[in-house]
């Protein structure tokens, strides 16, 4: 279809000549300005053998059109040039101009199409200390459709200018994708990455790298401590409580980021995952602990909360046991099952 498209506005171009009687395709271009500087753009254009000289004077030019007539005359005059001169080595530079004015009127598709040309068709090309290869794969990732693209885009930033971008925002991106496609193995290699960053900043997402962090960890563990449904975990764990079963309890506490928090602490703070001697704190408890009949499951299905009264050795007496449903793509045994990940001190806000 874009070619089609392409195929077309050269077609009317063409006509617009014959029609004024102009001698050559510039002609039409010229016959919009009377500026004298206009002229002579045009003329160095054509007669110019330094290709570094006629890339300045098609800038200009294009600058011109676009006042003087808008967008679309501009895309028509620089397509046209490219598709004359195909081994101009700036035809990148005159393509990446296309494609941002495509951009500006909302023509996403056209844009994305030139950006690949930018891309896969020329060598680098620096305007006003931009890499324009680098800008046209920054609006690709933004653009491309389908995940395998946005892969290849990122990985391109990454090796070939992991010096000018935000590696840890970038791999983040990256395995986002590589998820998409269910690529674990590369998922986590990628997250790995992200680990060696940890200013990392996620426009929207404060707690990515601390959720990174616990993927890998949970990637890494032994992922023996899950059972099949929340009311098995709610059964097994309210059994060891009523008997001070304290090895039951260790045996389904999870193995990883397991915490034990106030329900107003941040899970940031350093003091969210104390090391506790369950056993020693039962011990403390000299009353059967009151515990409620049903967990308390949030809308989504994800995460249910067991109200338990009566702990001793602490002035908290309210404990609210946290499970929740195991997100992990990578192994079907595991993903959908229930952890007891945590414990929130005192009663819900």
């Amino acid at each position: 279809m874009i070619m089609r498209l392409r195929t077309l506005l050269l077609t009317c171009v063409t006509a617009a000549i014959a029609a004024g009687g102009c001698s050559n395709i510039d002609d039409y271009y010229l016959a919009g300005s009377s500026d004298p500087e206009v002229r002579e753009l045009y003329r160095l254009v054509a007669t110019e053998d330094d290709p570094q000289i006629r890339a300045v004077a098609i800038e200009r030019l294009a600058g011109f059109l676009l006042i003087e007539s808008g967008p679309r005359p501009l895309i028509a005059y620089l397509t046209n040039y490219v598709e004359r001169n195909p081994k101009d080595k700036y035809g990148g530079l005159y393509l990446y101009i296309v494609a941002q004015s495509y951009m500006e009127t909302g023509a996403h598709a056209l844009a994305r199409y030139y950006y690949e040309r930018v891309v896969t068709g020329y060598s680098d090309v620096r305007s006003g200390g931009i890499s324009l290869r680098k800008a046209a794969l920054e609006q690709l990732v933004k653009l491309s459709p389908d995940p395998e693209s946005r892969v290849l885009h990122y990985r391109t930033l990454l090796d070939e200018y992991g010096d000018e971008v935000d590696r840890g925002l970038l791999y983040y991106r990256l395995a986002e994708n590589l998820a998409l496609l269910g690529e674990w193995e590369s998922v986590y290699a990628a997250y790995r990455q992200v680990l060696r960053h940890p200013d990392l900043d996620v426009p929207g997402r404060p707690d990515a790298y601390r959720q990174i962090r616990e993927r890998v960890d949970f990637y890494d563990s032994r992922r023996d401590w899950t059972l099949p449904t929340v009311e098995d975990l709610r059964r097994t764990i309210t059994w060891a409580l009523v008997n001070r079963d304290t090895a039951t309890l260790s045996r389904y506490q999870a193995g990883v980021n397991f915490f034990t928090r106030s329900w107003e602490q941040d899970f940031d703070d350093p003091n969210t995952m104390p090391v506790w001697n369950l056993g020693a704190i039962l011990r403390l408890t000299p009353r059967a602990l009151s515990i409620d009949r049903e967990v308390d499951m949030n809308a989504e299905g994800t995460e249910a909360f067991l109200w338990t009264y009566g702990w001793g050795g602490l002035r908290i007496r309210t404990w609210y046991l946290y499970f929740r449903r195991v997100h992990f793509p990578p192994d079907p045994e595991i993903h959908g099952t229930w952890e007891w990940a945590g414990v929130y001190l005192g009663e819900r806000l």
